[in-house]
């Protein structure tokens, strides 16, 4: 699809594969708050996306054959956004006592 489209490999890395990457995480969550109706939802956002960033990432680096040249942007920009996604959850989650 990456290249039939013609898309950017920075664009196909962050859109393609990271729903890839994380649609058994949300499938389960889907299952797990709605159908179970438990917390399950948050723990398996929260927790697959720490894992995705740390160990994932980190498991590529250790097994490259070669360095990996890379920017500051792509740090920048992933840390951005998973910073506002975690705040935008914690604030959709949090429940106010009348």
């Amino acid at each position: 699809m990456v290249k039939k489209w013609k898309v950017a490999p920075d664009v196909a890395g962050a859109t393609f594969m990271a729903a890839g990457g994380s649609a058994p995480e949300f499938f389960t969550s889907i299952i797990g708050a709605c159908l179970a109706e438990s917390d399950v939802g948050f723990g398996t956002i929260v927790g697959s996306a720490v894992f995705n960033v740390l160990f994932v990432l980190g498991a590529c680096g250790v097994a490259a054959k070669e360095p990996i040249p890379l920017t500051w942007w792509p740090l920048f920009r992933d840390c951005s956004f998973y910073i506002v996604g975690l705040g935008l959850l914690a604030l959709f989650a949090s429940t106010r006592a009348a």
